[in-house]
């Protein structure tokens, strides 16, 4: 079984799977995505990462976004870096007994070599606990509905029950 996460931006979703990978005490697998410093316009950088790995390791060969300080503006999208650093991460994730997914969004909608990776992880039986966006896009739609996912709403009142039932379904 796996578990996803969503709600809301800040509610404190990475916090819980960071939480529940502590309390659990086993090695994992997989992926993050971490926001570099703010340049002064306002500007930042998204790096994907491994799980094991601190904000340091960040340059332009895992750079997946890189989001303007301008209102309005967006975000400018570096799919191959998904299909090729994120590809990897979630094939090599399989040697672990934990898979963290954290967080799938919309960056990745023309990443399908890694949609790909991100599939297979999911049609296997090892667990994965993740954060999916509230959002619809063809991806996550497809994420939602596997029959493997399970999907926990968080919020400000309910997340240490959010916790509490992560530790409870792991299987280890």
């Amino acid at each position: 079984m796996h578990l996803f996460l969503t709600g809301e931006i800040q509610v404190g979703k990475s916090t819980i799977i960071n939480k529940a990978v502590q309390s659990l005490g086993r090695p994992v697998g997989g992926f993050r995505t971490v926001a570099g410093n703010y340049a002064p316009d306002g500007s930042s950088d998204i790096f994907i990462i491994s799980t094991g790995d601190k904000m340091n390791c960040c340059n332009d060969s895992n750079r997946v976004a890189h989001r303007t300080g301008v209102p309005g503006k967006g975000f400018t999208t570096f799919p191959q870096v998904f299909d090729t650093v994120g590809a990897s991460l979630l094939r090599r994730a399989g040697e672990y007994p934990l898979i963290i997914m954290d967080e799938l969004g919309f960056m990745e909608s023309r990443a399908l070599e890694f949609q790909k990776a991100v599939f297979e992880r999911l049609d296997e039986d090892v667990p994965v606990l993740g954060v999916v966006k509230p959002m619809k896009t063809d991806f996550l739609d497809r994420i939602r509905a596997h029959e493997k996912v399970n999907i926990l709403s968080v919020d400000v009142f309910n997340r240490e029950d959010v916790l509490k039932g992560i530790l409870d379904r792991m299987p280890y």
